[in-house]
């Protein structure tokens, strides 16, 4: 097949193309609903008006002082003067993988408390990590004791303790 043929079949391919979709067709409509789940759920009025402000840069001085604000309650929040507490702009599973990314070495043990899908998800995570995992297992919908806790840190001394703070697959 020759170049001109080959042009002359993409021309026809593209004007079978529907300009339909091309242009806005006016804003989104988004039906307005109560979210009452473990997540997404609904943001309060003034999280959605603060959504609609214009965007600040991560390195912006307006922005650092607005970070610096949430990272003051959130000490305040977990009763900590750490200076490393920080918010991370995702979802829970990004919150869990940046915690075992950023804390777990290879061949370093964790203790991950499995009783749902998040605590087999965050053991599964620890493996690809390349941890040594090993997983305190209680049936779904139950919880750890302390005393559970405090035997497994005692035998096997790992560097990371992981539990999942609201099991939302089984409703702990």
């Amino acid at each position: 097949m020759s170049v001109d043929q080959l042009s002359r079949i993409r021309k026809e391919e593209m004007a079978e193309v529907s300009d339909a979709a091309k242009t806005p067709h006016g804003p989104i409509q988004v039906p307005t609903r109560l979210l009452m789940g473990p997540g997404p759920t609904s943001a309060h009025p003034r999280i959605l008006a603060a959504q609609a402000l214009p965007l600040l840069g991560h390195m912006h001085p307006p922005f650092i002082a607005i970070m610096d604000e949430i990272k003051e309650g959130l000490r305040y929040m977990f009763q900590t003067e750490s200076p490393y507490t920080l918010m991370i702009s995702g979802t829970g599973h990004a919150g869990m993988e940046a915690a075992v990314a950023n804390l777990l070495e290879p061949g370093e043990k964790i203790v991950v408390g499995v009783n749902g899908i998040w605590g087999e998800r965050v053991a599964d995570l620890a493996g690809r990590y390349q941890g040594d995992v090993i997983q305190l297992k209680a049936d779904a919908g139950k919880t750890f004791s302390i005393a559970e806790l405090k035997a497994a840190v005692a035998q096997h001394k790992p560097a990371i303790l992981f539990l999942v703070q609201g099991e939302s697959s089984t409703g702990t």
